[in-house]
């Protein structure tokens, strides 16, 4: 049977006809299984020493399980109601705000050129007047801000560690503690533990930054370890003491974070105000021990807070 030139038209319609639809199916199909997709896990930022298994979407309630938490940077700076939140705040020398309901403290003050940023994080959230503002040394890195930080917000007790000289003689405070053994102070139901060196029968250490005052919080079954610039020898004096914690700040200095200071402490994450280019051979060990390192020159500043038992942290970079 011979097929006329109309009957071969018709076929050759019908084939670019199926031709045509099958694509368009096929597309559809694609369209469909892209828009299936959870795009949220772009906006995640998990530290590359975090695993699957210690990351989860949200604070489960009810557990008896300690669970650390990473989320996606906020955009905001505000104060976490009910729970304990501390700001580890991005600047170029150490401050850290403590915030846990109507409570407040300030651990150091940064350089004198941190300060205006340090008083706007703190009226940010909420706070007019600081329950307590410690100073762990007397470097400049740590109290520079300190006469401006206490003139605007009157703080009711001011903490400094025992070494000469004395922060009264940069600006008048009436309230001022000198440190000199461990001793606690009380926010709420949480306490905050100062922790010296100098009370080992060894007196000061010829380096300031080893007479720094150690601090430590404890809120419900969370512990906070703060080492300011607490160097080798210092972690060596401390040795006999309680360092245990599920979060720590760490020195700046590539002198201090021994492996065996990192052992006895066995945070589950660290923090450190520094920037990108922070000491190798700490990351180092970090990554050796497989706990997840934070920079603040990273990140921007950075927030963990707990209900006493799990974590939650997130960052704001600028701002």
């Amino acid at each position: 049977m011979r097929l006329t030139n109309q009957m071969l038209g018709f076929i050759y319609i019908y084939k670019k006809v199926n031709t045509l639809r099958f694509t368009i199916v096929a597309l559809i199909l694609l369209f469909l299984l892209t828009a299936c997709q959870d795009t949220y896990v772009v906006n995640k930022q998990p530290s590359q020493n975090v695993t699957p298994e210690n990351v989860t979407d949200a604070i489960p309630a009810n557990t008896t399980n300690e669970t650390i938490v990473e989320i996606k940077a906020t955009q905001v700076f505000i104060p976490r109601e009910d729970n304990l939140t501390v700001y580890f705040l991005d600047i170029k020398g150490n401050s850290v705000i403590v915030q846990y309901k109507d409570k407040s403290a300030l651990i150091d003050s940064g350089f004198e050129e941190d300060s205006e940023k340090i008083l706007k994080r703190i009226r940010d959230l909420g706070i007019e007047q600081l329950d307590y503002v410690f100073a762990t040394n007397k470097q400049p890195k740590n109290i520079g801000g300190m006469p401006y930080i206490i003139l605007r917000t009157e703080p009711k007790n001011v903490v400094e560690n025992g070494v000469p000289p004395s922060l009264n003689t940069s600006v008048i405070i009436n309230n001022l503690i000198k440190i000199k053994n461990d001793q606690d102070f009380t926010l709420l139901d949480s306490i905050i533990k100062t922790i010296v060196v100098y009370d080992d029968g060894n007196g000061f250490s010829v380096n300031l930054d080893d007479n720094s005052l150690v601090t430590k919080i404890h809120y419900g079954n969370s512990r906070f370890l703060f080492m300011s610039d607490c160097g080798l020898d210092c972690e060596e004096r401390l040795k006999n003491d309680d360092l245990s914690a599920d979060v720590l700040k760490i020195s700046n200095s590539c002198e201090s974070t021994s492996l065996a200071f990192l052992q006895k402490v066995n945070p589950k994450i660290a923090i450190v105000s520094a920037d990108e280019s922070f000491c190798p051979s700490i990351k180092d060990r970090f990554r050796f021990l497989n706990i997840p390192l934070y920079i603040t020159g990273e990140k921007g500043d950075i927030f963990v807070t707990t209900d006493g038992l799990n974590y939650m942290i997130d960052w704001k970079k600028g701002g």
